[in-house]
């Protein structure tokens, strides 16, 4: 059995039930258990990836003043930790209110935010 291709599935099932990624996720399933492991591996890339979504993610926020504090992170602009850390609080806001939308694929990013939160948290000065 493929360890690594069934976490993966577990992986993509937690995060897109409920998506319209759904059905590509239930199709990479039914291949697996039928050992059709390269076409399940095939179905698991046609899936977005968390930079895939938080791209389309930060696209939606343009015009909003987080979209301006990402973008300032992103050059280099904000070197304040505080200034980061609110940055990165907003933006996990905003995944969690695009979740309710019912882009319920973006939750897969919290952890990503809630990580570097977790880097930067004990640097506040």
């Amino acid at each position: 059995m493929n360890l690594e291709l069934l976490s993966k599935l577990l992986k993509a099932d937690n995060n897109f039930t409920g998506t319209p990624y759904q059905s590509i996720v239930k199709e990479a399933q039914d291949f697996f258990n039928n050992d059709m492991i390269d076409e399940a591996c095939k179905m698991l890339c046609k899936l977005p990836t968390e930079e895939d979504l938080l791209r389309d993610l930060i696209e939606k926020l343009k015009g909003k003043s987080v979209y301006k504090t990402l973008k300032k992170m992103n050059e280099g602009k904000i070197k304040n930790t505080s200034d980061i850390l609110k940055g990165l609080f907003s933006l996990g806001t905003h995944i969690i209110i695009e979740s309710e939308k019912g882009k319920r694929e973006y939750k897969m990013l919290l952890p990503l935010i809630h990580e570097k939160i977790g880097e930067l948290v004990y640097d506040v000065s």
